[in-house]
This record gives structure tokens, C-alpha cells and sequence, in this order.
């Protein structure tokens, strides 16, 4: 996708689609990640070099609770940014996080809802948790972008999903491994540096930190070209219904 069109995609045009937003907006959403996700990633660094959760469980779980907020946060916000993008506007941080805090709390909702659910699933069978996490796999857009309850942005998902599951699939073990591939070479990077320069476990930990920052935003942007990718086979969603549908959440 060499420009950004709402048409029907292939699995390879969506990760392709999503790769070229992150490159093109890939300072305004790591500002979005570092303002997000800074403080609990310097805190979990803390953490895991003063012991580990064990001997600092505040901090700990004040780690966990900051993350949990600022993932939310930076979906929300990359969420408006690709849209902007669909547009041909140009994506702004104040607008971006704005949008992310309006829609916060039905976000949450959902996430929370549709994660409950996932785990269940995976405790009853391994498979149909993993069917379960796809059908939910634009949940956090659904929830962003259209109007209604947390649980009706679920309930949409499993809706869009339906019968593109092994798609949703593919594109999540394509995009994790990427990140896993990455967070594994930042691991490499650090231990020799560390090995090099000393300080132990530091420049690891910090490599590390550094690459969790990546996370939200390249999931969020994959998912959320998958969700317009859904709307445009099953709906006919076009460039001005996206337009009147953001305009009515900012």
C-alpha cells in the first residue's frame, strides 16, 4: 500500500500499509509512546535492576497500574493518528492525545472485557483462546472509533472477525515475532555493550526498556488498518464515513 486508501487488503498489504505509518509518523508516535509508557518503563528498568518485583512490590505494582494506563493511552492515540493519515491530514500530539483521553475510558472497558474473556478461553483450551484473542483483535478500535459501550465494542469485533480469524492470526504472529526479533537483538546489542563498557546489566535493561516502548503503537497501528480492511469488505466504508465518524469522537 503506497498510499493510503481504504480498499480491501491482502495480509501482506495491511502489515506492508502499517509498516509505511509507522515509518512516516514514526516520531510523532514514539513521542505518543515516551510520554505514555516513559515513566512505568523507567520504573520497570528500576525495578528489575534494584531485585526484581519481589523486594519491591510497590513499586511493582505501581509499575503494572502505570503501563496498564499508558497502553490505553498510546492505542488510543495511534488509533486517531492512522485515521488522520487515512484522511491525508496531517496527525497532531495534542489532537492525537485528546482523542486517546475521550475515549479512554470505553477503551479500558473493552480492553478489560475482552481480555477476561481471552483468558478464559485460553484456561478452558489453548485453541480457543487463541480464536477467542482474534475474533477480539480490534476490540481497542472498535472501541476508539465507534460509538456504544465497552462491551458493544467486543461484541463488534467478534462481528468483523467473523470468518477473516486466520487472518487476524496471521497478522499477529507476523508482528509479534517482528517485535520479538528486535527485543532479541536489543538483548544482544546490550550484553555485548555491557560486556564492552561494563555496567553489568544496565545497558541490557535499557535497550530493552527502549524497544517495550515500540509495542503499543506498532500493534495498534496493525490492528487498527485490519479493522478499516474489515469495515471495507463487510460495509463498503469509505473516506467520508470515516471522516464524519472521527469528527463526531474528537
Amino acid at each position: 500500500m503506497t498510499s493510503y486508501q481504504l480498499r480491501p487488503l491482502s495480509t501482506g498489504e495491511i502489515l506492508d500499509g502499517a509498516l509505511i505509518l509507522l515509518r512516516r509518523h514514526f516520531a510523532l508516535l514514539l513521542s505518543v509512546a515516551v510520554v505514555c509508557e516513559g515513566i512505568p518503563t523507567v520504573l520497570d528498568i528500576y525495578v528489575e535492576l534494584a531485585g526484581g518485583s519481589t523486594d519491591n512490590p510497590g513499586l511493582s505494582l505501581l509499575d503494572r497500574v502505570l503501563t496498564m494506563v499508558g497502553g490505553v493511552l498510546v492505542t488510543g492515540a495511534t488509533v486517531q493518528i492512522v485515521s488522520e493519515a487515512y484522511l491525508g491530514r496531517t496527525p497532531v500530539f495534542g489532537d492525537a492525545m485528546r482523542f486517546a483521553g475521550n475515549r479512554f475510558g470505553t477503551i479500558f472497558g473493552a480492553s478489560f472485557i475482552s481480555g477476561f474473556l481471552i483468558v478464559l478461553a485460553t484456561l478452558a483450551l489453548i485453541i480457543p483462546g487463541i480464536v477467542v484473542a482474534c475474533g477480539y483483535s480490534v476490540t481497542s478500535a472498535a472501541a476508539a472509533l465507534e460509538s456504544g459501550t465497552s462491551s458493544e465494542a467486543v461484541q463488534r469485533s467478534w462481528a468483523l472477525t467473523k470468518g477473516h480469524r486466520w487472518k487476524a492470526f496471521a497478522l499477529g504472529v507476523v508482528t509479534i515475532g517482528l517485535l520479538l526479533v528486535i527485543y532479541v537483538a536489543a538483548g544482544v546489542v546490550g550484553g555485548l555493550v555491557g560486556e564492552f563498557i561494563g555496567g553489568g546489566d544496565i545497558p541490557l535493561a535499557l535497550l530493552a526498556g527502549a524497544v517495550s516502548l515500540l509495542i503499543y503503537p506498532v500493534l495498534s497501528c496493525v490492528f487498527t488498518v485490519f479493522y478499516y480492511d474489515l469495515r471495507v469488505r463487510k460495509e463498503a466504508f469509505d473516506l467520508e464515513m470515516l471522516s464524519q465518524q472521527l469528527s463526531v469522537r474528537t
